[in-house]
């Protein structure tokens, strides 16, 4: 059996190291970090109601602020409405976000019951915006979480115009 030898010496210089800068390149791009995408609540809807278990349709706008697309494989999710966990939830969720693009999507999450039947009567007598914030993981390219924190304001009146809670 014969084996190959490369004798580097006999290639130009010139051509080696543009072959270990593509190389090196190419790593770069996979190993680059990747900023957390900006993740805003939209709508808040009922899905499911029942004794065992309350789900909620999330509306959600993904701002992806890197300079390349996002590929996202899987989100998870952690939701509180004025300082209070209300519900949680993940799966997958294939989108492809573009550079400094946005996307809107609406997740099933499960509501936290306790939480939420403590928490809405006296939110539906708020006339004032409801603090919320959201949390959790994006999975990019079915392999990289990214953590994600996002707090803001969202209007009951819109809420209630667009069927919400």
């Amino acid at each position: 059996m014969r084996r190959l030898k490369l004798n580097v010496g006999h290639l130009p210089l010139g051509l080696v190291v543009l072959s270990l800068l593509l190389t090196g390149a190419g790593c770069a791009s996979l190993t680059r970090s990747w900023i957390a995408p900006e993740v805003m609540v939209t709508s808040l809807k009922p899905q499911q109601i029942a004794l065992t278990e309350q789900l909620l349709l999330v509306g959600l706008k993904i701002h992806n602020p890197n300079d390349r697309t996002l590929p996202i494989k899987a989100m998870t999710y952690r939701l509180s409405l004025e300082g209070d966990e209300i519900a949680t939830g993940g799966g997958t969720l294939e989108r492809q976000i573009p550079a400094l693009g946005d996307a809107s999507v609406e997740v099933s999450v499960v509501a936290n019951a306790l939480a939420l039947a403590g928490k809405l009567p006296t939110l539906a007598l708020q006339s004032r915006p409801w603090a919320y914030r959201i949390s959790g993981t994006v999975t990019v390219a079915g392999v990289v979480p990214i953590p994600y924190r996002y707090s803001g304001e969202i209007d009951p009146r819109e809420l209630v115009g667009a069927r919400g809670l």
